[in-house]
């Protein structure tokens, strides 16, 4: 396991900017990030990470969270769009893309938080609050 690095986008509407996801028969939503890859730093990662899912360019604004999550260190940063078009991206989850594991960028509400299965868990209430 390496260790990950993931972005928390919010949009003008209180909205948060998340993965929906189908794998496997499971039905959940995280939010966009991935391995941190060789000489990165956390936020560098950040950056590549939300371009590659979500075609965005973000700026990282700041640490918000360092969590250990199931052997891997994840580091949470508050970021600020910059730039492109919200769409799935051309990384390896646009080339994974398919029926029975799916990808899906989509805008979810504060009140939407309860509906959706985000994982890890414990950044529901973090989400939330960011979003508040």
């Amino acid at each position: 396991m390496r260790p990950r690095s993931v972005g928390i986008l919010l949009n003008d509407q209180g909205q948060v900017l998340l993965m929906l996801r189908r794998k496997e028969g499971r039905v959940y939503a995280t939010l966009p990030g991935g391995g941190i890859e060789g000489d990165e730093t956390p936020a560098e990662a950040c950056v590549r990470e939300m371009l590659e899912e979500v075609n965005l360019t973000v700026q990282v604004e700041r640490e918000v969270l360092v969590l250990e999550n199931l052997g891997n260190r994840e580091h949470y940063f508050l970021v600020t769009w910059q730039g492109g078009e919200m769409r799935l991206g051309d990384g390896p989850e646009g080339v994974r893309h398919s029926e029975a594991n799916s990808y899906e960028p989509a805008w979810v509400s504060r009140q939407e938080l309860n509906a959706v299965n985000l994982v890890p868990q414990q950044v529901r209430g973090l989400v939330r609050g960011l979003a508040g």
